[in-house]
């Protein structure tokens, strides 16, 4: 087949995808194109397609954000049928964080395309990119998780250490390096803070609230960050209660296919209960703090203590 889905919300993966499907079809002169939907629509893309260039050899078409593929009903998806009925040599690769779970939609693609469904585990992409480093398993493991497993900033903070530890004599990455080398921002924070509350963990919670008040200073915005996090998980948990799959769930709340599957993982700590309680807690701290019945650090700080 020459048609192409890529279904991810990785840069890495992504780009990895693409360039082993260069790689397949190795065909010399090449002509790559990409364009974006909505801002090019796929009546465009299909008429250049069936459009050749005399200058090479074939065409390789890269089209992004292909969001109509997980939407029920679509026009883009009845002008995509006809042309894959009958496709032109040139070459195809659509990409969407997800695709419609619709039957005529699934057995569409699976029939006229090859899917690539997967995403490349960020130990690997450690390990593939270390160069002259070194690094043990417990400390990769820190690392992917301190970056959130997020695998575009896992290269780019992994060029910081390269840096950092070119001129030295010892090449080992050491968790103390990562902690003083590796930028993590207020979200990363709050993303695991709410990890840590919903697992419970207290040492990891008061590290990361310490960690963050030294950039907040009060706990105002922190405290509305994380009731904000709680309850999307809550939405999720109801919507898992419902029968939603991942993908309906992503596209209902408008969070990343592989945030959801982290909530839906931390779902299972706790009850749709217990998240109401964890809500409607901060809730309380937050008006007593605007109604100037107590100090926001203190009350945050009682509340971690109280779970």
């Amino acid at each position: 087949m020459n048609n192409y889905v890529i279904i991810s919300d990785d840069k890495v993966t992504i780009d990895l995808s693409i360039k082993s499907i260069i790689k397949k079809i190795n065909i010399k002169d090449l002509e790559i194109v990409r364009y974006n939907y909505p801002d090019i629509t796929i009546n465009n893309v299909l008429e250049d397609l069936n459009t050749y260039n005399l200058l090479s050899n074939c065409k390789l078409i890269i089209y992004e954000d292909c969001s109509f593929l997980n939407k029920e009903v679509d026009k883009s998806i009845k002008e995509l049928k006809k042309y894959l009925i009958n496709p032109s040599d040139n070459y195809f690769i659509m990409i969407n964080d997800s695709i419609s779970e619709k039957k005529d939609i699934k057995e569409l693609l699976k029939e006229n395309v090859t899917i690539i469904n997967n995403r490349m585990e960020s130990d690997k992409i450690v390990l593939n990119n270390l160069d002259f480093l070194k690094m043990d398993n417990n400390t990769i493991k820190y690392f992917c998780n301190y970056c959130l497993n997020n695998n575009e900033k896992i290269l780019n903070e992994l060029e910081k250490i390269k840096n950092y530890k070119y001129d030295e004599e010892n090449k080992n990455v050491s968790i103390e390096d990562i902690n003083n080398i590796v930028v993590r921002d207020y979200n990363d924070d709050i993303f695991d803070l709410v990890n840590a509350i919903i697992r419970n963990n207290k040492n990891k919670m008061f590290e990361l609230y310490h960690r963050l008040i030294q950039k907040e200073k009060d706990s105002v915005n922190i405290i509305a960050s994380v009731a904000g996090s709680i309850r999307n998980l809550y939405s999720v948990k109801v919507l898992i209660e419902k029968k939603y799959k991942q993908i309906e769930i992503s596209e209902i709340l408008g969070i990343k296919p592989y945030a959801v599957s982290i909530a839906m993982e931390n779902c299972n700590n706790y009850s749709s209960k217990k998240l109401l309680s964890l809500i409607d807690s901060l809730a309380e701290i937050d008006y007593r703090i605007k109604s100037g019945n107590g100090d926001s650090n203190l009350l945050f700080e009682i509340f971690l203590l109280s779970l």
